[in-house]
C-alpha cells in the first residue's frame, strides 16, 4: 500500500510541474503577439489620419476646380468686349483656384501637401479646369514597421458652359403654295365655296387664291386657316421664347419671307417689340395674318426704295436666288461665328417650306435683271409684269451647301404639300395640279438632304408646326451648350 501511495504522489507531482510549464508558454505567446497587435492598432490610427487628410484635401480640390471655372465665367460675362478676355479670365480663374485650395485645405495634420498649378482651358463655349495635388502623411506607428509615410494624390476636373451668342434667321416661304388651307377639311371647304372659275381654273380653287382681287382670298383670309397662318402662329410662339429676359442678349431673331427672292420683314437686329409688331402677334382674332398678307399677290412686297427688283418678288419659288441672298445677309450681319461672343455669333437658318421649287416669274426683264412691278404695275416708271409659265420642281439640296460650308446650321421645317383633289377639266391649273401631286411623294427626301444632319423636322397640322418650330429652337440651344 505504501508503494502505491508513493506512485500516486509522484504522478501528481509530475502533473503539477507540467501545468506550471504550460502557464509559462501562454505568457510567452501573449508577449510575442502583443507587438503585432499594437502595430495593427497603430496602423489603424495612421490610416484614419490619412483618410481624414485625404477627405479634407479632396474637398479643397473640388472647391478649387469649381472656383476656377466660376471665376473665369464671371469674368467673361462682365468683360465681353475686352481684348484678350479669355486669357485674362483664365489667369483670374487659376489664381482663384489656388486661393480656394489653400483656404479650404487649411492645416492638414502630419502632412506635406503639394498643389500643382491649376489648369484652365477654354474650348469653344466650354471652360474646363483641372486641379491636381499630392500629399505625404507621416505615420506615427508605421515607422516601427518601416512604413514611415502614406502617400496619396487626386485629380479633380470641373466644367462650365459659357453663354452662346446665336442668330436665328427665319427664312419663311410665303409663295403661293403656302396659301393652301392648313388642313384637308379646310381645302374642301374653300373649294366648295370658291367660284373663281376662270377658263383656266374650271373649278373651285383650293388656294386662298393669293391675288387679292380673287374671291378665294375673301373667303379664306382670316376665316379658313392657311398654312401661312399656322406658320405665323408658330413664329409668334418662338418670339415669345426669345423674349426671356435672362437670355435676350444672347440671341437675335430675324424674319425673312421669300417667294422669288428674299425680303426682310424684320432684320436680325430687331427688338422683341418690333418682331411682335411686324409678325402681327397681338392679333388673336382668329390668328396673326402678317405672313398671309405677304402671300404672292403678283407684285413684289417688302421692296427697298421703290425698287421692284428688291423684296419678295412674285410668281415662283426660287431657292437658287433665296439661299445665296441669305448667305449674304448673314455675312453683312457679322458673319459666321462660333457663338463665343457678341462679335462672333453662330447663325442658324430656320428654313420653313414645302420644298416645292417653281421657276416661274411674274416680272419684266431689263438688262438681264428681273423686276416685279405687278400687273398693272404698282411701281412708277416700270411697265407691267408678265407671267412666263409655271414649272414646278423639287428643291435642289445642293443649294444649301454654301450656307453649311460657311458655318451656318440649316434647320428645316418641312410642311408637306397637301395633295390637291380635283376633277381634270383640262387647262393650265389642272396640268400644274397633276405635276405637283406627282412630285409630292419625293419631296421629303430632297428637302432633308438640304438640312444639316439631325436638323430636319416635318409638320402637317397647325399644332405640329408650332411644336416643331419650338423643337428646332430647343435643339439649337442644346447643341450650342447654352446655359440659362
Amino acid at each position: 500500500m505504501p508503494g502505491l501511495l508513493n506512485r500516486v504522489q509522484r504522478r501528481v507531482a509530475q502533473a503539477a510541474g507540467l501545468s506550471g510549464a504550460r502557464s509559462g508558454n501562454v505568457t510567452i505567446l501573449f508577449a510575442l503577439s502583443l507587438l503585432p497587435m499594437v502595430g495593427l492598432l497603430g496602423y489603424g490610427i495612421d490610416y484614419g489620419v490619412a483618410i481624414t487628410d485625404k477627405s479634407k484635401l479632396d474637398a479643397a480640390a473640388d472647391a478649387a476646380a469649381i472656383a476656377a471655372v466660376a471665376t473665369a465665367k464671371a469674368y467673361i460675362a462682365a468683360n465681353p468686349g475686352q481684348a484678350n478676355v479669355t486669357a485674362n479670365a483664365i489667369a483670374a480663374g487659376i489664381a482663384q483656384a489656388s486661393k480656394a485650395f489653400t483656404v479650404n485645405a487649411g492645416t492638414v495634420p502630419f502632412a506635406q501637401v503639394q498643389l500643382q498649378t491649376p489648369q484652365l482651358t477654354r474650348k469653344s463655349q466650354t471652360l474646363v479646369s483641372t486641379v491636381v495635388y499630392s500629399a505625404t502623411v507621416k505615420n506615427n506607428f508605421g515607422q516601427i514597421f518601416r512604413t514611415p509615410t502614406t502617400n496619396f494624390s487626386n485629380t479633380v476636373t470641373a466644367s462650365a458652359d459659357l453663354a452662346s451668342y446665336l442668330d436665328f434667321y427665319l427664312l419663311l416661304d410665303v409663295s403661293g403654295s403656302m396659301g393652301l388651307p392648313a388642313t384637308t377639311a379646310g381645302m374642301s371647304k374653300l373649294a366648295s365655296q370658291n367660284n373663281d372659275k376662270s377658263s383656266d381654273y374650271k373649278q373651285g380653287c383650293q388656294f386662298a387664291c393669293h391675288y387679292q382681287t380673287y374671291n378665294g382670298w375673301t373667303l379664306a383670309a382670316g376665316k379658313i386657316q392657311l398654312r401661312s397662318d399656322a406658320l405665323n402662329t408658330a413664329v409668334c410662339s418662338l418670339i415669345q421664347r426669345a423674349a426671356n429676359p435672362s437670355v435676350t442678349s444672347q440671341y437675335r431673331v430675324g424674319l425673312y419671307p421669300f417667294i422669288n427672292q428674299m425680303g426682310t420683314l424684320a432684320d436680325i437686329n430687331s427688338s422683341i417689340a418690333t418682331l411682335n409688331t411686324v409678325a402681327d402677334c397681338a392679333n388673336t382674332n382668329p390668328y396673326p395674318l402678317a405672313l398671309t398678307k405677304l402671300l404672292d399677290t403678283g407684285t413684289t412686297q417688302l421692296s427697298t426704295g421703290g425698287d421692284p427688283s428688291t423684296g419678295t418678288g412674285a410668281g415662283g419659288t426660287h431657292f437658287e436666288v433665296v439661299l445665296p441672298q441669305m448667305k449674304a445677309a448673314i455675312t453683312n450681319a457679322g458673319g459666321f461665328g462660333d457663338g463665343s461672343s457678341t462679335g462672333a455669333r453662330k447663325p442658324f437658318v430656320f428654313l420653313v417650306t414645302d420644298g416645292m421649287q417653281n421657276g416661274q416669274h411674274y416680272s419684266i426683264n431689263k438688262n438681264g435683271k428681273y423686276y416685279y412691278p405687278g400687273s398693272p404695275s404698282k411701281f412708277p416708271g416700270y411697265a407691267a409684269g408678265d407671267f412666263d409659265g409655271s414649272s414646278p420642281a423639287q428643291i435642289d439640296p445642293s443649294l444649301c451647301t454654301a450656307l453649311k460650308s460657311a458655318g451656318a446650321t440649316v434647320s428645316i421645317l418641312y410642311i408637306p404639300y397637301n395633295s390637291i383633289a380635283f376633277t381634270d377639266y383640262g387647262g393650265g391649273i389642272a396640268a400644274e395640279n397633276k405635276k405637283v401631286n406627282g412630285l409630292n411623294p419625293t419631296l421629303a427626301a430632297t428637302v432633308q438632304s438640304c438640312a444639316s444632319p439631325g436638323y430636319f423636322y416635318t409638320a402637317n397640322s397647325p399644332d405640329d408646326i408650332t411644336t416643331s418650330l419650338n423643337a428646332m429652337f430647343d435643339k439649337a440651344l442644346q447643341v450650342a451648350r447654352l446655359t440659362q
